[in-house]
């Protein structure tokens, strides 16, 4: 057993070295620090070191329309400094850690898993036909190595952290949110969720995941009140915090205000700047409160249908926030798709993969060719770009779908087993399941 996990370490250090590697390759030759793809207004490593140079010269960053990061954000890279080939190592590291952490989280769903699968089949919950569907003792050991690879070897978490864009950061507290969810650590994951919001904004939809999967543990109002009270606490030091940095609340406008009102359309991978770029300017309230309500629609419902699955849960809603944030890039994907061997068990009752796999590859290549055609050859037109955004999220969203419906196909025949399907009724048509 011994040499066996060595021999098993050994394999996964190649991986490892190799995401290193391609990282410090691809910050020394600036391969993506300014794609649109990858660098966003948000979260764009010129804007930081335009802001941090700002304030060291004891001005204001935020009476510019250039920076849109934290107060925090500005005085700890302030006292760090800007150099790249410095800094470039602490984005590898932050990477690293998120893989690190990915890693715990497979570990403790995988266990829980088995236990939890042990137990309904010890009280007859599962039908005898389901048994192939189970989890097998080896998923505690691939699992953890699938979560942690995914997202180390994920090319587009590769070109994030390349970019040196703060989404880095924000995986990494989305990581140590998720793992706090799995693991039950509630001060913690008040924390990670209170600084990840406070840095987008969009995370604060993860607090009713967690307030769902900690009630479970602990069903009680009081658990409620507790995890509600403790991030609005958090949050409300840290806006304390940056008030007392910046001496006014001028930073509100040009980071939350940012984020909700998009005055900047800037092209991106998302779907606001070409629609609010088209329009008449008095829609533009309208559309724009359209859009931004539009990620929160799918909270409510999504809660009351799988209430008992907060990890399923939190994933989605960061796959939505992925596709519908005002300005999204491909770290916030690549965040999304590590999560995806949590899931393996979907697989087989996922119909849309080779599709959803060609999607994302063709506006992958695709994205940096129509830029290049529109910008720099003038041989195209903005319609040419935000068809591939289209594709790009229509892929996304499919696969939310198929993860939806396959998590619901696989409970569904874990319980009633697969002949159920089969039968004929009098009109010779076979039963269909549906997503609701």
């Amino acid at each position: 057993m011994i040499h066996f996990y060595k021999r098993e370490m050994a394999l996964d250090a190649v991986p490892l070295a190799l995401s290193v590697l391609v990282r410090a390759l691809a910050i020394y030759g600036k391969w993506f620090l300014s794609r649109p793809e990858v660098s966003t207004p948000l979260n764009s490593w010129s804007r930081l070191t335009e802001g941090v140079y700002l304030y060291k010269k004891g001005l204001s960053p935020y009476d510019g329309v250039v920076f849109h990061e934290t107060p925090l954000t500005l005085v700890v890279f302030s006292a760090l400094g800007c150099d790249p080939a410095t800094l470039s190592w602490l984005f590898i590291i932050g990477d690293l850690v998120t893989g690190l952490i990915l890693f715990k989280v497979g570990e403790i769903v995988s266990r829980q898993t088995l236990l939890a699968e042990d137990a309904a089949v010890s009280g007859g919950l599962y039908h005898s036909e389901a048994k192939s569907l189970l989890s097998s003792l080896a998923t505690s050991i691939t699992l953890p190595r699938l979560m942690a690879l995914a997202y180390l070897i994920n090319p587009y978490t590769i070109a994030s952290c390349s970019a040196m864009t703060s989404t880095v950061w924000t995986n990494l507290l989305l990581a140590s949110f998720l793992y706090s969810l799995v693991g039950g650590h509630m001060i913690l994951g008040c924390v990670s969720l209170a600084l990840a919001s406070y840095q987008s904004l969009y995370p604060i939809l993860l607090v009713i995941p967690l307030t769902l999967s900690l009630y479970q543990q602990r069903p009680r109002l009081s658990t409620v009140l507790t995890v509600i009270s403790t991030i609005l606490t958090s949050l409300c030091l840290l806006q304390v915090i940056s008030f007392q940095i910046m001496g006014s609340w001028s930073y509100l406008t040009s980071v939350y205000g940012f984020i909700l009102t998009v005055p900047e359309l800037t092209p991106n991978m998302g779907i606001f700047w070409y629609f609010l770029t088209e329009m008449f300017d008095h829609f533009r309230v309208f559309f724009i409160c359209t859009l931004q309500i539009n990620l929160i629609l799918y909270v409510a419902p999504l809660s009351i249908r799988f209430p008992d699955q907060p990890l399923l849960l939190s994933s989605v809603i960061i796959g939505l926030i992925a596709v519908f944030k005002s300005y999204p890039g491909v770290g916030d994907v690549g965040f999304f798709l590590a999560l995806l061997p949590l899931f393996s068990n979907l697989l087989p009752f996922m119909k849309q993969t080779f599709i959803i796999l060609c999607m994302l590859i063709f506006t992958t290549v695709l994205a940096p060719i129509a830029w290049q055609l529109w910008i720099y050859n003038n041989s195209a037109n903005a319609n040419y770009y935000f068809a591939i955004n289209l594709v790009y999220s229509t892929a996304q969203i499919f696969l939310i779908t198929d993860l939806l419906f396959g998590h619901l196909k696989r409970q569904f025949h874990l319980k009633n087993g697969f002949l159920i399907l089969e039968k004929v009724d009098k009109n010779g048509e076979k039963p269909i399941l549906y997503l609701k």
